[in-house]
């Protein structure tokens, strides 16, 4: 009998994807466990995916990540910079689950409603650990299919099925923009290696070379729709209104972190010689989505609207960060990330429990004379919207700060400035949201369906960001630590 070999070796380090491989394995054994399980008893599936999600921190956390490893001949990497990002989505992940609970629990298929959300987080962790453009590529293909079912999950509600479409197909769009980026890329370099690709690029005098700068604009367009980057945006408010609320939630925070994660990465490791072709293109977007998202959210009286401008509007900030281009702007990206995970899954609880018999919830005149009937959750609706507004000394004040710092220091001091002009602006419908729940009377009667589980969502979040707050340094060197390697 003839010897067959296999053309390539066993992958060295195959151990640093057991996190992936655990979440891979435990999400289709869910899938398949739901299956018997009768519909009245449908809710340990999603405490069982929050299991899930802890056994893969777990994982995570026993694996040594420093110095780099990497396995699949390179393709996957993890060092501290991704190993920090997953650790953000298996969080962002746990908190979209609790906020499912309650509001998911009449669907139909609930348990197919947390395997795609595990199936999201899954394709978010291959992306941040991605050294390679086919690897990141097919992440963010299995991050966006999962999402685009979620969106539409209510299938009877018509702006569900209607967001999904228009979701879809712009992600499509953005997903060709990118593959055609990289067809250039690869047509000047031969190569999808981040490395080999920035090793191509010096030596083929890439500032000068039509095809590489087509083929860097299209990459950075295609990634900017996924992080909702004006002028790429305009899927971001249909989307969040359209969507289940939880689902929103989910969407506002964990595709950023992946999204942005995976931005840096790529300019850093793969466009280091485009660096100052790259920044004029990030200064300008950044103009753009500060000044789109706080304006646009003025107008809006939807509240899920008004966040997804809110969300537009925050996205430039973190921008800032990336047009620094140094370690201090790369850890203030990261920063802004961790600390606005925790406020937008606030905010986002605080709009669930406001759903209730024949009220959505979702409109500003539905949270008017709220402090009258419900203090408690006045008070951390209004911390986490002072906190996103970047009020001093919460933690959003400190995300704004360490941005600003970063682009200052790089020289763009004129760019910082036009960034605190609009968010002076942007405090203007946080702050009409508070004089409703303050000032008004009521309008609609306030019926919470509360949980325990709610309840410690709102909680948590709420100290979370009074504590980063009052105590930001942890926060800060612990993102710090994660970017040594740019």
């Amino acid at each position: 009998m003839a010897n067959i070999t296999f053309p390539y070796p066993y992958p060295e380090h195959l151990g640093i994807m057991m996190p992936e491989i655990i979440l891979a394995v435990l999400a289709m054994a869910l899938l398949l466990g739901d299956l018997c399980v009768p519909k009245e008893k449908k809710q340990w599936v999603a405490w069982a995916a929050v299991a899930t999600c802890i056994v893969t921190l777990i994982a995570l956390l026993q694996i040594p990540t420093a110095p780099a490893y990497t396995t699949f001949y390179g393709y996957f990497v993890l060092d501290d910079f991704a190993a920090y990002g997953k650790v953000l989505l298996l969080a962002a992940t746990i908190l979209g689950i609790f906020l499912s609970m309650d509001y998911m629990k009449d669907e139909v298929n609930i348990g197919e409603y947390y395997v795609l959300m595990l199936f999201a987080l899954l394709g978010m962790m291959f992306m941040v650990s991605a050294n390679n453009f086919v690897l990141l590529y097919l992440g963010l293909e299995l991050m966006a299919l999962s999402l685009y079912v979620l969106v539409a999950y209510q299938r009877d509600v018509l702006r569900s099925s209607e967001a999904a479409l228009k979701y879809f197909i712009l992600g499509s769009l953005s997903s060709g923009m990118l593959l055609y980026g990289l067809s250039f890329i690869y047509g000047v370099t031969g190569s999808f290696m981040f490395d080999g690709i920035a090793e191509g690029l010096a030596q083929a005098g890439s500032s000068s070379n039509i095809a590489v700068l087509l083929g860097m604009m299209f990459i950075i367009a295609g990634l900017s729709f996924k992080v909702s980057i004006a002028p790429f945006h305009m899927w971001t408010p249909d989307t969040y209104e359209g969507a289940p609320t939880p689902v929103t939630a989910f969407m506002s925070v964990a595709p950023k972190v992946a999204g942005f994660i995976i931005f840096i990465r790529v300019l850093a490791d793969a466009f280091p010689s485009l660096q100052q072709e790259y920044t004029s293109v990030l200064i300008v977007l950044a103009i753009l989505t500060i000044g789109v998202g706080n304006v646009a959210a003025i107008a809006q009286r939807n509240i899920k609207r008004m966040l997804a401008y809110s969300t537009v509007g925050h996205v430039g900030f973190v921008l800032l960060g990336l047009i620094a281009a140094t370690q201090e702007g790369y850890s203030a990206a990261l920063v802004y990330l961790t600390i606005y995970l925790f406020m937008n899954i606030g905010v986002f609880a605080i709009v669930i429990l406001m759903r209730r018999d024949g009220i959505q919830g979702e409109l500003l005149d539905d949270f008017a004379g709220l402090a009258k009937v419900r203090p408690g959750y006045a008070l951390a609706m209004g911390l986490l919207l002072f906190s996103l507004a970047g009020i001093p000394f919460l933690a959003g004040f400190w995300a704004k700060f360490a941005v600003l710092t970063a682009v200052i220091d790089a020289g763009h001091i004129w760019l910082a400035v036009y960034a605190i002009v609009f968010s002076v602006v942007g405090c203007f419908y946080y702050l009409r949201l508070i004089k409703y729940m303050y000032f008004d009377d009521e309008r609609v009667v306030f019926a919470f369906h509360e949980s325990p589980v709610m309840q410690a969502t709102i909680i948590s979040t709420t100290l979370a960001v009074v504590v980063f707050g009052l105590y930001p340094a942890p926060v800060l060197a612990v993102c710090a630590s994660v970017v040594t390697m740019f």
